[in-house]
């Protein structure tokens, strides 16, 4: 199962929505999954727990995940066709 966290500068809206859209994706692509979602500063304290991180472009650099996470950046947090681009192109859908 794939450990999933999104997150958002406050961790109410656009995480939710990003959260949402997610789910949607991973499972058109039959992926197993759980998601949570949080506040940026939480993320920071959390990050080595998940498999996968999305949050938008800005806050990549923010977070110190373990070796084997993947974050992914995203322009548009509600775009569900640069979703699925990424997580394609990140490898961790094998």
């Amino acid at each position: 199962m794939l450990k999933v966290l999104v997150a958002c500068g406050c961790g109410m809206g656009s995480s939710q929505l990003l959260k949402k859209n997610c789910s949607i994706v991973l499972k058109k692509l039959g992926v197993e999954h759980r998601i949570c979602q949080t506040s940026m500063d939480e993320a920071r304290v959390t990050a080595r727990n998940y498999d996968l991180i999305l949050v938008g472009e800005n806050f990549v650099n923010h977070l110190k995940v373990k070796e084997g996470t993947i974050v992914i950046g995203l322009k548009n947090l509600m775009n569900t066709k640069e979703l699925e681009t990424k997580l394609r192109e990140s490898g961790i859908l094998r």
